[in-house]
């Protein structure tokens, strides 16, 4: 006996994805594009050294991990890679006293995570399938566990394999970008335009997952359609 529509998982995939809203993405846009952009010309102004007000500006999305934290009591897997990279590239930017390697300390997340992402394509599940979970599943226990079991379906696993792709292509790309503009333009202008266009790509590339994971929801619903009325 075929099973109906609503009792499909696959027919679902971008069920909890749909509640997604921008607005979601205002904390974010807080510590990581305007508290960095406001710091370092406050700083500079103030009179601290180059480098110094790098740093410092540099590690409020530490206090965006913080929050999360202290809100929700735990701390992702994605939180904790970021805060790790901070924590290194804060020490190298310091060893060094390199502004410009302080400048660019950021494309080496950005190139590591878009590296992470096409690699994971050679794992049993893509990185983002686990990452696009965190935020669909949250820590509930039935929404895990639902998510998890769509990826028998043929059309959630290349849908999220080509997000997986997509994302460490985008990302790769942003990383040579952040050098380039390092490379030509001043600090103040670097600080003013990297975290604008790092929230600006992650952005843009969540709402192209949450389109094109609407778009393997609905091919999952004709194929299941197809098969019932076979």
């Amino acid at each position: 006996m075929g099973d109906s529509p609503g009792s499909d998982p696959a027919a679902h995939a971008a069920g909890p994805a749909s509640d997604f809203h921008l607005v979601q993405m205002l904390p974010t846009f807080l510590f990581d594009v305007a508290l960095p952009i406001v710091l370092y010309n406050l700083l500079v102004r103030q009179g601290l050294p180059v480098l110094w007000a790098l740093v410092v500006s540099g590690l409020s999305p530490a206090l965006n991990s913080l929050r999360v934290w202290l809100k929700t009591g735990r701390v992702e897997p994605l939180g904790i890679i970021v805060l790790a990279f901070l924590a290194i590239g804060t020490a190298a930017s310091l060893v060094t006293g390199s502004v410009f390697f302080t400048l660019i300390k950021d494309s080496f997340l950005t190139g590591t995570f878009g590296l992470l992402c096409l690699v994971s394509l050679l794992a049993r599940r893509p990185l983002m399938f686990a990452i696009v979970g965190q935020f669909v599943a949250g820590g509930d226990p039935a929404r895990i566990s639902w998510w998890d079991g769509l990826w028998q379906y043929a059309a959630v696993r290349s849908g999220m394999r080509f997000v997986t792709v997509v994302w460490g292509i985008a990302y790769l790309i942003e990383a040579f970008v952040r050098v380039g503009l390092a490379l030509v333009l001043t600090p103040g202008q670097v600080v003013a335009i990297s975290p604008v266009m790092g929230f600006g790509t992650m952005v843009l590339l969540i709402i192209w997952t949450r389109r094109h994971m609407l778009l393997v929801r609905e091919r999952r619903l004709h194929e299941h359609a197809a098969g019932s009325g076979a």
